[in-house]
């Protein structure tokens, strides 16, 4: 199994199982389920970004994409609490 295609089972067997538990305790706020896949989705990018050099810049451009939008949903609570 290629090193890319672990990375992926190990992305939607983690994002699966948090999203089941997140729904199981009820929640209802998009953000809450974006922010918990950005922060695995990270740790997992961290632990596979080590293997090697082309795998580093192709996991580095999915871990910008992701904070990019976690910094969007960010803002969008910052202007949410400040508008109330």
């Amino acid at each position: 199994m290629r090193i890319y295609n672990r990375y992926l089972l190990f992305i939607v067997l983690a994002t699966c199982l948090i999203n089941v538990v997140l729904a199981f305790l009820g929640q209802k706020d998009l953000a809450v389920y974006f922010i918990a896949n950005f922060i695995i989705t990270l740790f997992i990018t961290i632990l596979f970004i080590s293997f090697s050099p082309r795998t580093r810049r192709v996991l580095s451009a999915v871990s910008i994409v992701l904070f990019a939008g976690f910094i969007v949903v960010a803002i969008l609570k910052i202007v949410e609490v400040v508008n109330k």
